[in-house]
């Protein structure tokens, strides 16, 4: 018997030992175990989430109304959080299109920074154009030019 077999065979004869020994490396070793860890999860994303959603499910169903009180603590916890960035409590209307809906907080992705409560859709326009000044002016530009044409067919038409 070779003495790979031989370690094998100790290994599988031995399982609380071996723990033992995984966890002193572990505990000597952090920065591998996180490095390896990381690299777990990056590899198997998709195996991860599905498991996480279906412990998620367990525990809703074990305890809906527990879940409920949890779910509501982290989300007025979020929610006091944000307060604090903005400086200011969440706006009932949205600051730009000034409808009054749900708003969003809205942040600048490059400098981090709270600009404003806005809605869901104006919210996704600025994700959309990325924030970029001037695309957002030619779409101005393109939809007062197509204005003037929508009007003057009107008028032709009313002829």
């Amino acid at each position: 018997m070779s003495n790979y077999e031989k370690v094998k065979e100790w290994r599988k004869n031995n399982p609380e030992k071996v723990l033992e020994q995984a966890r002193r490396y572990r505990k000597k070793n952090p920065e591998t175990n996180k490095k390896a860890k990381a690299k777990y999860r990056e590899n198997n994303l998709d195996k991860i989430r599905e498991s996480d959603k279906v412990a998620q499910a367990k525990r809703r169903k074990a305890d809906p109304e527990g879940y409920r009180i949890r779910y509501e603590r982290w989300r007025n916890k979020k929610e006091a959080e944000l307060w604090d960035i903005a400086g200011r409590p969440r706006a009932e209307q949205c600051e730009l299109c000034l409808e009054s809906v749900m708003t969003v907080f809205d942040h600048c992705h490059d400098g981090g920074h709270f600009r404003g409560w806005i809605c869901d859709r104006c919210n996704r326009v600025l994700g959309s154009v990325k924030d970029d000044t001037e695309l957002l002016r030619a779409m101005i530009k393109y939809l007062e030019d197509d204005r003037g044409k929508i009007n003057l067919k009107a008028e032709e038409q009313a002829s």
